[in-house]
C-alpha cells in the first residue's frame, strides 16, 4: 500500500498544509471562474454556462468551509481519484456544440433544475462535512442520504447527463464517462475508509444502495 511520506509533516503541521490545499483549490476554481464568465458572452448556452458556473463555486465554497477529519485516507490513488473526480468536470465546454434532441431541451433543462435542487439539498445535509479526499467528519444519515449513500454524486450524474444532452460534443462525453468512472471509484474509496467507523456500518446495513434505490 502506498501512502504519503508527506503526512508525517502533514500531522506535524495541519494547518499549514490545509492552507496550502485552500490557496491551490481556490487558484483552480478562480481560473475556472474567469473562463466561465469568458463563455457567458455564447448567449445560446447562457443556462447552461451559469449552471456549470453556480455548481463548481458551490463545490469549491463547501470545500474551503470544511470541517477538520477525524481521519483522512493516506491512500495515493484515493488522492488521486477524488481530485480528478472533482475537477474533471471543469473541462466542459459548450462552445461549437449543439443539443441531441432540439425538440426536448425545455424538457432537459426541467430535468438539471430538479438536479440542482436536489443537490441543494443534499448539501444542506452534508453541510461543513463536505470534502474532496476521503475522510471521516461525521456520518451523515438524514435528508436524502437516507435514500441513498451517495445522493450528491447521483444528482450531479443526474445534472451532466442532462449537460450532455443539450450541449453534445465528443470532448464533454469523454469528461463524462471519465467522471462517471472517477466518481465510482471515489465512492468505493470513501466506503472502504468509513466503513472502519461502525456507525456507518450501521448505517450502511439500513440504506443499501449508494446512487440509485433498487439498482445500484
Amino acid at each position: 500500500m502506498l501512502k504519503f511520506s508527506a503526512f508525517k509533516i502533514w500531522t506535524k503541521y495541519p494547518h499549514f498544509w490545509r492552507w496550502f490545499v485552500n490557496i491551490l483549490v481556490a487558484s483552480v476554481w478562480g481560473y475556472y471562474a474567469y473562463k466561465g464568465l469568458m463563455n457567458l458572452s455564447t448567449k445560446s448556452y447562457l443556462g447552461l454556462n451559469i449552471a456549470m458556473l453556480l455548481r463548481n463555486t458551490s463545490l469549491t465554497l463547501l470545500f474551503l468551509l470544511r470541517r477538520p477529519s477525524r481521519l483522512t485516507s493516506q491512500r495515493l490513488r484515493d488522492w488521486f481519484v477524488a481530485i480528478a473526480g472533482t475537477f474533471i468536470t471543469y473541462l466542459y465546454t459548450t462552445r461549437g456544440n449543439k443539443p441531441i434532441f432540439p425538440s426536448l431541451v425545455p424538457t432537459v433543462y426541467v430535468v438539471m433544475v430538479t438536479a440542482a435542487f436536489l443537490s441543494a439539498i443534499a448539501v444542506v445535509s452534508l453541510g461543513r462535512s463536505f470534502g474532496i479526499v476521503p475522510a471521516n467528519r461525521g456520518i451523515k444519515t438524514k435528508g436524502l442520504y437516507a435514500v441513498v449513500r451517495h445522493p450528491i454524486y447521483s444528482v450531479y450524474i443526474m445534472h451532466d447527463i442532462g449537460w450532455n444532452l443539450n450541449c453534445f460534443s465528443g470532448l464533454n462525453v469523454c469528461v463524462f464517462l471519465l467522471y462517471c468512472l472517477l466518481t465510482y471509484g471515489r465512492a468505493k474509496c470513501e466506503e472502504r475508509l468509513l466503513r472502519q467507523d461502525p456507525a456507518y456500518q450501521e448505517y450502511a446495513l439500513k440504506t443499501r444502495y449508494m446512487f440509485l434505490p433498487g439498482i445500484i
